[in-house]
């Protein structure tokens, strides 16, 4: 009796046990498939020129989907550009443009600080070499139109990225951060770049964008004297002479024949 009542014992437990749901597997037992996901995707600047390539290679040919040779160049990006990147290879980085459209470019032409907002500078600025009056650096400037972009807040100053990985203090009242500013800044990092390679019928097709949409901006004029341009007259005068006044337009010649 006693051994029908102990195999009868066993037999529940067994059940039981059954019944009971798995214990949920540790992350050192999962597969390739319970791999964390990558990072989601981020913000970032372009911090230089820099070329939007089809592969993550300096090579100027790559496999196309055929397997023929195709240019491994797809666009020449701006400083300033917003992109998203998408993924991170070594020194590469996969970015997405406004238009949607996907390329690699090198790690070391973005700005990917997530906190970075564009700014410029009207006039001549200080340069610190460290968030400290004493430390002004007399052998720098950021010039007028520079588009920066800041990293950091330490009132009275700012730190800004000048120019690729290149860094420095400003006293952060010197700042513009007004959208139309930034776009006429925008368009002078490109015009600059322009002129330096010897494109000037492009810098002026810049300059005319900003003049014809940013008229009342004075970095417009700035650009203009930059590139051997006259500055926009205002409304009823001529341009003025350099350290002069403005001299009146002319009037209106009269119709007709005079006696």
């Amino acid at each position: 009796m006693r051994a029908l009542l102990a195999v009868a014992v066993l037999a529940a437990l067994v059940s039981c046990k059954r019944s009971q749901p798995a214990a949920p597997a540790s992350p050192a037992d999962a597969g390739p498939a319970a791999a964390a996901p990558a990072g989601a995707p981020s913000s970032a600047f372009v911090g230089t020129v820099v070329a939007l390539r089809r592969e993550p290679s300096d090579a100027a040919k790559v496999p196309g989907p055929t397997g023929k040779s195709v240019g491994n160049f797809l666009a020449t990006l701006h400083r300033g550009e917003q992109v998203t990147v998408v993924e991170a290879r070594e020194d590469w980085a996969k970015v997405r443009l406004s238009d949607d459209h996907e390329g690699w470019l090198k790690r070391t032409a973005l700005v990917e600080d997530a906190g970075a907002s564009p700014a410029t500078v009207l006039v001549a600025a200080d340069v610190f070499d460290r968030p400290e009056l004493l430390a002004a650096n007399a052998r720098r400037k950021i010039e007028p139109g520079t588009l920066v972009l800041v990293l950091k807040q330490r009132p009275p100053f700012a730190e800004v990225n000048v120019a690729g990985t290149q860094t420095a203090w400003v006293l952060a009242e010197r700042l513009a951060t007004g959208d139309k500013e930034i776009a006429v800044a925008k368009l002078m990092q490109k015009a600059r770049w322009l002129a330096r390679i010897g494109k000037k019928d492009e810098a002026l097709q810049a300059l005319a964008l900003a003049r014809e949409n940013f008229a009342g901006v004075a970095l417009v004029d700035v650009l203009a004297r930059e590139l051997g341009e006259e500055p926009a007259p205002a409304d009823g005068a001529a341009a003025a002479p350099a350290g002069g006044e403005p001299v009146p337009a002319p009037a209106p010649a009269e119709s007709g024949t005079r006696p």
